[in-house]
């Protein structure tokens, strides 16, 4: 009897020992599926992550989150958060704007006291085929809007990194084409544009400078935009001369000292047309165009460009357009 009983209970033992290991083992089985489990949601989650910024670059790229009530050759106003500061502009669909076509963007800027809204009264750009933007300039040191690069704007780059978020921001709110941003300044506004297309000229396909103020400048770090300086010899305010009291240099010069910076490998002859003299250089890196127009017998302002018999639009804002156009083809 003794010897039965202990049979049992070594089968019982054996038992237990048994289930044990069968738990052990299911148990190690479950934690592996568990964590197979974790693993493939993981890989679910970061395919669907990527499938969704896909689809987000998908749609910019063919403009299809644009809302068509966007309204046509209307004036929009905006505010963002830059650089700490709510900074505003307004943007500007050309005539017969599509929600689906990729516009190209001109940002311009007025010059000290200006706004968007002033230069946008006088510079005739809003009947141009592109989305234009008017921002906003901040108070200067002297109690008057301005841009960054004169001794009278804000201290710091604000500006400059005011326009680089703008642009991030533009592609969210409008079908445009990021591969043809253009920039346009009257004085101040013309010499902060100069800057842009220095600063941000990964971003900024060409610059035109309308009496520009070339208190500063700089050399371009990655590529070189094409540059349009309208300047009249008559200018007393940004003297074409320049001026040593003011610091502010001799138009041509200036002109000259870009076309060194760009490495321009050849010099158009000057041609001169009544009142306007006309200067090119060419074959300047990244293939940028540089051109000085001087013009006679006009104040400090928005310049007028001569009527020409090729100019598809007409004024100014046409004889610009042409050349943002001549910019975009560049080799």
């Amino acid at each position: 009897m003794k010897k039965k009983s202990l049979n049992n209970l070594h089968q019982k033992l054996y038992m237990t020992v048994a289930i044990t290991l069968l738990l052990v083992v299911a148990s190690v089985l479950l934690i592996v599926k568990i964590q197979s489990l974790s693993s493939y949601v993981a890989v679910l989650e970061k395919q669907a992550t990527t499938q969704t910024a896909q689809l987000s670059t998908f749609e910019r790229t063919l403009c299809l989150n644009k809302s068509e009530t966007i309204p046509i050759a209307q004036l929009s106003k905006y505010t963002l958060q830059s650089a700490g500061f709510a900074r505003s502009y307004r943007v500007h669909t050309p005539n017969n704007y599509d929600p689906s076509v990729r516009y190209p963007i001109i940002m311009s800027f007025d010059g000290i006291e200006g706004s968007g809204n002033r230069i946008e009264t006088y510079s005739g750009l809003d009947a141009l085929p592109a989305i234009v933007v008017y921002p906003d300039a901040l108070l200067g040191a002297r109690g008057f809007t301005s841009w960054d690069g004169a001794p009278y704007s804000v201290d710091g780059e604000r500006d400059v990194q005011f326009v680089h978020d703008l642009l991030d921001a533009l592609p969210a709110q409008y079908c445009v084409d990021t591969t043809r941003v253009f920039a346009v300044g009257m004085s101040n506004g013309g010499s902060f544009a100069t800057i842009v297309g220095c600063e941000l000229g990964d971003r900024v396909r060409a610059v035109a400078s309308v009496s520009g103020a070339y208190y500063t400048t700089c050399k371009e770090e990655e590529r070189t935009p094409s540059l349009l300086v309208l300047h009249s010899v008559d200018d007393r305010q940004a003297p074409f001369a320049g001026s040593t009291a003011r610091r502010l240099p001799a138009i041509a010069a200036w002109v000259e000292a870009q076309a060194a910076d760009r490495n321009c490998k050849t010099k158009i002859p000057t041609e001169a047309v009544r009142t306007t003299t006309y200067y090119n250089w060419r074959n300047c890196n990244d293939g940028s165009v540089l051109r000085l127009v001087a013009l006679h017998n006009q104040a400090h302002g928005w310049l007028k460009i001569p009527e020409a018999s090729h100019q598809r639009l007409r004024g100014t804002a046409g004889y610009i357009w042409e050349f943002f156009n001549e910019s975009t083809y560049r080799d």
